[in-house]
């Protein structure tokens, strides 16, 4: 990574068949961090980050992603309710939920994702299950052991 690095809402580099993602979470250092991992991969482009599920939907219809990876849990926002709305704005948008809280599995699938991983997840892993979700359509579940299962829908 080059001290050049565009900003969040920047595409990165001139590959139009580059994935786009944007990124949720009510916290800056989550939301850069995540940035930053994905920036690593010329596969995937990061066009947007936001706090909040208003936000998320409304730059959601600006900036069309093809895959959202968000935090469940938002402060003043119910996580599960953005991700129906953002399922409503854009039907075949491919959402990834990052939580080590496996009560939200469940309610969080029912509402549109199509992955579910553990915060802890590597670089390699996110890039991973992004671009098996742009591709498939695959449902994505972290196991114990910080692997993931396919399940196709």
């Amino acid at each position: 990574m080059t001290l050049d690095t565009p900003r969040i809402d920047t595409p990165v580099g001139d590959d139009v068949d580059a994935i786009r993602a944007m990124v949720i979470d009510s916290r800056e250092a989550m939301r850069e961090g995540l940035r930053m991992m994905l920036s690593g991969d010329e596969r995937i482009t990061v066009i947007g980050a936001v706090s909040d599920g208003q936000e998320a939907v409304q730059r959601l219809r600006e900036l069309s992603p093809d895959i959202v990876v968000m935090d469940i849990s938002m402060p003043g926002t119910d996580g599960i309710e953005t991700l129906r709305k953002l399922k409503e704005a854009r039907a075949n948008i491919g959402i990834i939920v990052l939580s080590d809280d496996r009560k939200c599995l469940v309610p969080a699938i029912k509402a549109g994702a199509v992955g579910f991983l553990s915060r802890n997840i590597s670089r390699a892993e996110l890039a991973a299950a992004i671009q098996l979700i742009y591709l498939w359509r695959l449902v994505l579940f972290d196991n114990e052991v910080s692997h993931f299962a396919l399940v196709k829908i």
